[in-house]
């Protein structure tokens, strides 16, 4: 017994040996195909739509070659392969790594950026249809929890799914939502789906009320925030509540996009007056105005800037006592990115009647500025 132990183990000696030996010898190894047999079975299965056995084809030939050209190929074919099986994220990634080697034909760079704009999207459908059929799944096994979760996400991705009528589902989560018992650090999570599933099945008012007490409750919270500004959305969207996702801008990782200028103009205010300007989704208003009388009409102690348009927006307020340090003021939406230069900013000193004195007193005004508004469109 004991010697058959010992020849098995000297047996297993010589193997492994064996094969360290062989291990070092694996760069004299030959592939059985060169790559121009390797690349027409690629291309043969490609033709055929078989694109989950082309796909190995084309990632071997990808390690058989070092040559830029075809690397650049074969990663616009690899892409238009896994386009082919609905796997879209991975797809963009290989079209975007062919169009950054520069070496693409012209005619494949072109549809190459075609496929980057469309992809995204897609895979976003694709995406919400398979959260939407998770949450009807989760919902036949009860889940509520779950099925509301993947619902909404699935809402957030694919609004157009809110034409399904999944009133059942609505109704359960609404009942679930309002009994459910939460921490106090998921209760303003909870108000929040609540205020979502009431204003889908059409309970305005209960809704409107729902986020009014988030934002009683919880006024520090992130879902407060959200609340207030969806309350303020309401009457001009139909579903206020969920935030729409869009879709990635592939485009923009291979090639750096440059807003566009859709407004640029100067103004010198060197009394009181206002400017508004409105463009679509947004706009800007100045003014310059005095709140104390016997104040010089040539002069002014206030200089209100608005920037962005209800419910997004921001005031900037700049007094002559203080006077203003910064150059340039920013202000960023989803659509715009605005940008107020400062320039000729010239002080000057006003004297009005002072009521507890009877005197004359002096107050620090503007006597000229000049703004230039510069308005781009976010890419």
């Amino acid at each position: 017994m004991r010697k058959e132990l010992c020849f098995a183990v000297m047996l297993t000696s010589a193997i492994f040996l064996s094969d360290v030996s062989n291990a070092e010898n694996i760069e004299n190894i030959t592939p059985p195909y060169t790559i121009n047999r390797c690349l027409m079975r690629a291309e043969e299965l490609f033709k055929t739509n078989n694109y989950r056995e082309a796909i190995v084809f084309y990632y071997e030939g990808l390690s058989m070659t070092s040559n830029d050209d075809i690397e650049a190929k074969l990663h616009f074919r690899i892409g238009e392969c896994l386009e082919g099986i609905r796997r879209y994220e991975f797809a963009t990634y290989h079209y975007k790594i062919a169009l950054k080697s520069g070496k693409l034909p012209d005619l494949l760079k072109s549809r190459a950026f075609m496929k980057l704009e469309h992809l995204p999207e897609m895979a976003q459908t694709e995406e919400a249809t398979r959260l939407f059929n998770s949450a009807m799944e989760y919902y036949k096994k009860r889940n509520i929890r779950a099925a509301i979760d993947d619902y909404l996400a699935s809402l957030r991705l694919m609004p157009t799914l809110m034409e399904k009528n999944e009133q059942g589902l609505i109704e359960d989560a609404v009942k679930y939502l309002t009994y459910l018992t939460e921490t106090r650090d998921k209760e303003p999570d909870r108000l929040l789906k609540l205020a979502t599933m009431l204003e889908l099945r059409g309970d305005i008012e209960k809704s409107i009320e729902t986020l009014q007490q988030l934002m009683i409750i919880y006024p520090d919270s992130d879902e407060a925030s959200q609340a207030e500004v969806k309350l303020a959305n309401f009457s001009s969207r139909k579903l206020s509540y969920l935030e729409t996702a869009k879709p990635h801008d592939a485009v923009a990782e291979v090639i750096k996009q440059e807003n566009v200028v859709v407004f640029q103009e100067s103004f010198s205010f060197t009394n009181a007056g206002s400017i508004a300007r409105e463009i679509e989704n947004g706009g800007f208003s100045l003014r310059s105005f005095n709140e104390r009388e016997g104040i010089s009409s040539n002069k002014f102690e206030w200089l209100s800037i608005t920037l962005g348009k209800e419910p997004i927006k921001r005031d900037y307020l700049f007094a002559a006592s203080d006077g203003i340090e910064d150059n340039v003021i920013s202000f960023e939406t989803s659509n715009y990115v605005y940008n107020v230069s400062f320039s000729d900013i010239s002080y000057t000193t006003s004297y009005i009647q002072d009521n507890y004195t009877g005197g004359k007193k002096a107050v620090p005004v503007f006597s000229s500025v000049r703004v230039l508004v510069k308005i781009e469109r976010k890419y």
